[in-house]
């Protein structure tokens, strides 16, 4: 009787065991695809999963390595991997232990890896890895070969243990925090974008050209990007359920990194969370980094679902050039009633003060703003220039605009604004607007004043040596 109770528990074990690795089968994650591409900034991977879980990162050197563990994973079925591309070299496959799935990225140098992030698109979460550096003119999308034999990275790997980050996939983030006097919380972006993909190369216009570099004494241009809504204001959602607070965070972030990845420029948001933030505050926020310019960044909405395009909007305190801009100034400005911010009493004075402090920079805003939309219209439709009153652009100081990156409430533009190959040219054409405005008025002590200069000279220099009657 004895060894038979025996034989019943055995039976009972393993049964429970088998059914505990059916349902972490059935419960793991999976990798479904895994691309490489190498830009002007760098190398990037992504790794396109079915649902976000947990991930280790370790950092291998001689031979330079990166490891990227999934405890609770498994590769898509025909999975291939991809070439080698800028910084990396090989990509190998390994199984750490049962129910995991380790993936090897062989370097050609001892770069440090960005800060992994989740980036969302239609087709799953996608997790980034980007390695800072000079790579091709282009950034080229790496064609999947099949698997090659690979060798086996769980022995090498087993002999280090130079960990440097476990995390459960956390909320995107690409920025380092500062602090400011003001109290809200707000970062600045550090990390490198990716170039325009192929497909779209009219967005890619010339950047500054490199006969200055960055020098001692000089200061990057400050290019104050600001997410419009957050938090509880999530702003317009369309059709599909995308809501404007998500759209206009991811393309802040790209439009920072492709900032900082220009020289003479550095990126400043305003937030790179979901977070709310008074209107009023945001403007302070960007003068208290010293930007130069203030962007904000928003996506449309309009009873007409058919509407769509691009729109630039400057600011106005005597009247809107149009009743929709006054409709979407209203409507922007209602933002801080929905995040519970009081409303102060007017002030004549004040208000006299700002009309005179900002006229001086609403023409600058002007002719910035028509940089920015004329660039913008190499990626889609536009509109035109408007003027309003909206809260969030009284900065008093420096050029500032809001930016309708499209219409999410059109089926087809919201899908449009939530990928983000999309949100790059966005990104990359806006930038462009912005270049082109600082090529013709350079601030003083930056890298694009000294440009201004060395073309100057050398147009002088190529007439005196050709002679003057």
């Amino acid at each position: 009787m004895r060894a038979k109770g025996i034989r019943f528990e055995q039976v009972l074990l393993a049964a429970m065991l088998l059914a505990a690795l059916f349902w972490n089968l059935a419960n793991a994650s999976e990798i479904k695809q895994l691309r490489i591409e190498s830009g002007a900034t760098g190398t990037r991977a992504e790794l396109l999963l079915d649902r976000e879980g947990p991930y280790k990162l370790i950092d291998l050197r001689n031979p330079d390595r990166l490891v990227v563990d999934f405890p609770e994973s498994r590769l898509h079925r025909g999975l291939n991997l991809p070439k080698a591309a800028g910084l990396v070299k090989a990509v190998r496959t390994g199984q750490p232990q049962p129910g995991a799935v380790r993936i090897v990225f062989d370097l050609a140098g001892s770069v440090a890896v960005l800060k992994p992030r989740i980036e969302r698109s239609a087709d799953g979460p996608r997790l980034v890895l980007e390695w800072p550096g000079d790579g091709d003119a282009a950034s080229t999308p790496v064609t999947a070969v099949a698997m090659p034999p690979a060798r086996d990275p769980i022995a090498e790997i087993a002999q280090s243990t130079a960990e440097v980050a476990v995390a459960p996939v956390p909320a995107p983030a690409v920025a380092a925090p500062t602090t400011i006097a003001t109290g809200i919380p707000t970062r600045v972006a550090t990390g490198k974008p990716e170039s325009v993909l192929p497909a779209t190369p009219a967005v890619e216009a010339p950047r500054p050209a490199p006969q200055r570099s960055m020098q001692p004494g000089m200061r990057p241009l400050v290019i104050a990007v600001d997410a419009g809504h957050g938090g509880q204001d999530p702003g317009a959602i369309g059709p599909n359920g995308n809501r404007e607070k998500n759209v206009t965070l991811a393309i802040a972030r790209e439009l920072a990194r492709q900032i900082n990845a220009t020289p003479g420029m550095k990126a400043y948001l305003t937030r790179d969370t979901d977070v709310f933030i008074p209107l009023n505050r945001r403007a302070v926020l960007a003068r208290g980094a010293k930007a130069d310019i203030f962007v904000s960044i928003h996506a449309d909405a309009a009873e007409n679902r058919e509407a769509t395009g691009s729109s630039v909007y400057v600011l106005s305190t005597r009247g809107a050039s149009s009743q929709r801009a006054r409709w979407l100034a209203d409507k922007e400005n209602a933002a801080d009633l929905i995040g519970g911010v009081k409303l102060a009493s007017g002030d004549t004075l004040k208000s006299v003060l700002l009309d005179l402090t900002q006229s001086g920079q609403m023409k600058a805003s002007s002719d910035a703003a028509n940089h920015v939309l004329g660039s913008m219209g190499s990626v889609g439709k536009t509109r035109r220039v408007e003027h309003a009153n909206f809260a969030v652009l009284r900065t008093s100081d420096v050029p500032a605009m809001l930016v309708e990156t499209g219409f999410i409430s059109n089926p087809g533009e919201e899908q449009r604004l939530a990928d983000r190959d999309y949100q790059r040219s966005l990104a990359s054409a806006i930038l462009d607007g912005v270049h082109a405005y600082f090529s013709r008025q350079p601030p003083p002590g930056t890298l694009y004043a000294a440009r201004a200069q060395a073309t100057q000279e050398s147009g002088i220099a190529s007439i005196g040596a050709g002679g003057s009657p």
